[in-house]
């Protein structure tokens, strides 16, 4: 399949996402929409962390400012189809994919490329997705923690991270991450069902609501019989779903950090 993302006054991008990988999400679009509306953030040399099938990267490598985005990602598939996607978009000249687990290649080539860059990045982007077996953030707080040994001071980072993590663990990434500091909120949509019927969302408020008994910082939801007004933790939206199928509520965010220098 084919997906045209329209974003703000940029030309579409033309996304291929074959059986197998996920189409563009909300989670992509107001990551999408984060590049655009704070373009002036983004220049120079990037990388793009978990890129998927490499919206973020095509995107961001379409701006005036941007050099080259290197896009690392850890399926095989979707680094292959990035690659596609680049050519599509007239950007393959700009945009390296490589096949890595975080910051780490799997291939002699795409080590000594992601050498070049130690030290070199002036901005990184993050749409990763819920990490299993913990409190969900482990893979945003790879995503900047390890960027450290490749980013300049004054460098920025772009991190999707939708409003159920609530501000503690939003916020404090920078504290996981010594070095970069929170510099706020880039783009959110309004309150929109976290739908539990998507297979990628389908266990998550339940993994929250385990976390949430084991003592960790509370998931908060958007109350949906009142569209929001009230907030409802991970284990009270759990509860609502399974008595009443109402699917809680959250905003998709994309968040702004900056490397100041550890």
């Amino acid at each position: 399949m084919l997906t045209d993302a329209v974003v703000g006054d940029l030309a579409p991008i033309t996304i291929h996402h074959p059986p197998g990988t996920y189409p563009l999400t909300p989670a992509s679009r107001i990551s999408l929409r984060a590049i655009v509306d704070h373009r002036d953030l983004f220049r120079g040399v990037g990388l793009d962390w978990g890129a998927g099938t490499g919206c973020l990267a095509v995107l961001a490598a379409k701006l005036p400012d941007v050099r080259h985005v290197t896009a690392l990602e850890i399926g095989e598939d979707d680094v292959r189809i990035a690659r596609v996607n680049a050519e599509r978009n007239g950007v393959s000249d700009r945009v390296t994919v490589i096949h890595a687990d975080s910051y780490e290649p799997r291939t002699a080539e795409g080590r000594d490329a992601l050498d070049r860059l130690v030290g070199a990045v002036d901005f990184v982007l993050a749409n990763p997705p819920a990490s299993p077996g913990d409190d969900g953030f482990t893979f945003r707080r790879r995503a900047l923690c390890e960027a450290r040994r490749f980013v300049k001071p004054g460098a920025v980072a772009m991190v999707q991270a939708s409003a159920q993590y609530g501000a503690g663990r939003i916020e404090g990434l920078a504290r996981d991450a010594p070095g970069f500091v929170y510099t706020g909120l880039l783009a959110t949509t309004d309150w929109i069902e976290f739908d539990q019927s998507r297979p990628d969302l389908e266990h998550q408020v339940d993994a929250y609501a385990q976390e949430e008994a084991r003592g960790g910082l509370p998931y908060p939801f958007g109350d949906p019989r009142d569209g929001g007004a009230t907030i409802i933790d991970a284990r009270q939206a759990l509860e609502l779903y399974r008595r009443t199928g109402k699917h809680p509520l959250s905003k998709w965010q994309a968040h702004g950090f900056r490397f100041i220098g550890c």
